[in-house]
């Protein structure tokens, strides 16, 4: 019995490494981090998530200019692609419509 429980768990094991294989290192160190509680962040994305979250607002680069100098004032700065630093203009990404009433 104990023969073939320790079969079973080498076959458990290769099959293990053979998955490990496949997946991408940087998941995998992920989820090696989750495991102990700490969850781990791409630094990248987050970068992409607030630009793309600056150049939504319609207030001319005020709030970003706002952020920019209270990083400054902590030392840090915001180092996001500076080909996205400038605000939008109008033409390029026009506002919303507006829905008034109930929509039946």
């Amino acid at each position: 019995m104990s023969d073939e429980s320790a079969d079973l768990r080498k076959e458990l094991l290769r099959r293990m490494a053979a998955l490990r294989q496949t997946i991408d290192p940087k998941v995998l160190n992920r989820a090696k981090l989750a495991t102990f509680g700490k969850v781990p962040y791409d630094q990248e994305t987050a970068k992409q998530a607030v630009s793309q979250f600056l150049d939504q607002r319609d207030d001319g680069g005020a709030f970003r200019r706002k952020l920019e100098q209270a990083l400054k004032q902590e030392g840090a700065a915001l180092d996001l692609e500076s080909g996205k630093d400038a605000a939008p203009k109008a033409e390029s990404h026009p506002l919303k419509p507006r829905r008034i009433g109930r929509i039946v």
